[in-house]
């Protein structure tokens, strides 16, 4: 059968038909692998001030029982908002300067980042509604970048913008002047 082919050949077809075929996937796991990864100390400060997306920051260990109870919640949670919210797990084991450095004390820790800013968090495991309520409330207007970003007021009108009128003079505020070397406010006293 493989009789009449080159050496090449030979070879292209036992690979083919020795070739592993790829597992088939499921669409809630191959999503939540878009959102949840591992955080390492020295990607943490990166992670967290991803522009336009809630992160949440799940500081947790193998050996921890409510953290495994906490870990499916939290990907699944992820995974409905399509890509607007990304989980990062950091493992306490692994990083212990950084939990020193965050003062982590206790886990499952879960904390919410908006551009590099703590916004939120929880120590515990919470019930799956009120981590829902919190996702929700601090994912207010951001959009996945698969998804187009509502257009402004301004543009959905379609209306032609008003020329600014060169003539017309614009308002100034009070000129900002530095204070004098020995100024104090009035309640204060020169000693």
């Amino acid at each position: 059968m493989l009789c009449g082919l080159t050496s090449c050949e030979k070879v292209t077809q036992l690979t083919k038909r020795f070739r592993k075929q790829p597992a088939p996937v499921a669409a809630p796991a191959a999503a939540a692998a878009l959102v949840i990864s591992d955080v390492s100390a020295g990607a943490y400060p990166h992670f967290i001030s991803q522009p336009g997306k809630l992160v949440i920051i799940d500081f947790y260990a193998d050996w921890c029982g409510p953290c495994r109870k906490l870990s499916p919640i939290l990907e699944q949670l992820a995974a409905e908002h399509g890509g607007t919210v990304v989980v990062g797990k950091v493992n306490v084991d692994k990083a212990r300067q950084l939990v020193a450095k965050e003062r982590i004390q206790s886990i499952p820790d879960v904390r919410f980042f908006l551009n590099g800013r703590q916004v939120d968090g929880f120590v515990g495991v919470l019930p799956e509604n009120e981590i829902q309520q919190r996702i929700k409330a601090h994912s207010k207007g951001l959009y996945a970048f698969e998804r187009t970003p509502p257009k402004p007021a301004a543009e959905a009108t379609d209306k032609p913008k008003e020329p600014e009128n060169p003539e017309k003079p614009v308002e100034k505020g009070p000129a900002i002047r530095p204070m004098p070397k020995d100024w104090l406010p009035p309640s204060m006293e020169r000693r």
